[in-house]
């Protein structure tokens, strides 16, 4: 069981003077962000809001970087709470929508993903995986788990994501926090969240074979942040190119397509096929920067 814990809400001059557009803009650009007692006294708001309105009993799973912020000293801050429930709760949801109201939060602020609750073997890591967090709050029925680490580390490997910053941050944090064989932890976790069923995508194959090969966890933070800022800096600069031509595709070519380019000539097939025409001089450009040896490469 996790200790007690209580923060206050700590007050931000935008909360004051945002509007629901400056939210969404700050939301998109990832800029804002709750702090460990943000997150805790956000929960405190919530579970008081369910025990006043004498609603059933609800277990309520916080996972992602929230739950990797709750967890652990080395993230100091999330950029939303993702939770997950074994069943739907439309009075839950109620009660986010209104602490969201009184802190003028953006949307989306504390979400649930339903896709998460798919993920091979969902239910019984739901308590097998997870530990009660205790909030100095009235909660009535409602009970907060928090996803431990090694789920943390399965579910963060098997859909690691090379240009997320926080995906390589994350995983190479909770491995230097243990002690023994990186491939090996790795390897346990997942065995022990996912059993036979886990696979892992390209980019988690990758980082797996990397670990197997000896690299260590400090150093694969780095290259993992490098290569994240690499996506970052090519996605500032191509995507008001794209945009000015048509915004939906440039959202696909940069979000998705572009994880899969290796030579000028995908570049070039990715644009045409979206009708949209960008300079010789700028693919050129786009492929110099992206297909440097040391951008692929994790050892």
């Amino acid at each position: 069981m996790w200790p007690a814990a209580h923060a206050i809400w700590r007050t931000n001059p935008a909360k004051s003077t945002a509007t629901a557009n400056d939210y969404k803009v700050m939301m998109e650009n990832r800029e804002y962000r709750f702090a460990r007692e943000d997150i805790v006294t956000l929960l405190c708001e919530v579970a008081s809001q369910y025990a006043r309105r004498n609603a059933p009993p609800l277990d309520v799973l916080i996972y992602g970087g929230a739950a990797v912020t709750l967890r652990h000293e080395f993230r100091t801050a999330a950029h939303d709470i993702d939770y997950a429930l074994l069943k739907p709760s439309p009075l839950f949801e109620d009660c986010v929508e209104d602490v969201g109201k009184r802190y003028r939060l953006p949307p989306f602020w504390m979400h649930r993903l339903d896709r998460f609750t798919f993920a091979p073997r969902f239910r019984d890591n739901f308590y097998r995986h997870a530990d009660a967090l205790r909030l100095n709050a009235e909660s009535g029925n409602l009970s907060f788990l928090v996803q431990d680490s090694d789920w943390q580390l399965a579910n963060k490997l098997c859909w690691f994501r090379r240009y997320r910053k926080n995906d390589g941050r994350d995983i190479a944090g909770i491995l230097q926090g243990r002690d023994g064989d990186a491939a090996r932890q790795v390897s346990q976790s997942v065995r022990d969240v996912f059993g036979g069923d886990a696979t892992f995508a390209s980019d988690g194959t990758m980082l797996s074979d990397a670990l197997e090969q000896g690299i260590n966890p400090g150093e694969l933070a780095a290259r993992l942040d490098g290569r994240a800022l690499y996506y970052e800096k090519v996605y500032r600069w191509l995507f008001p190119l794209l945009r000015r031509k048509d915004d939906p595709a440039a959202r696909n070519i940069c979000w998705a397509e572009s994880l899969f380019w290796r030579t000028e000539g995908d570049v070039q097939t990715t644009l045409a096929r979206y009708g949209i025409h960008l300079s010789p001089v700028i693919v050129n450009h786009i492929a110099r920067v992206m297909f440097k040896p040391e951008f692929w490469s994790l050892l």
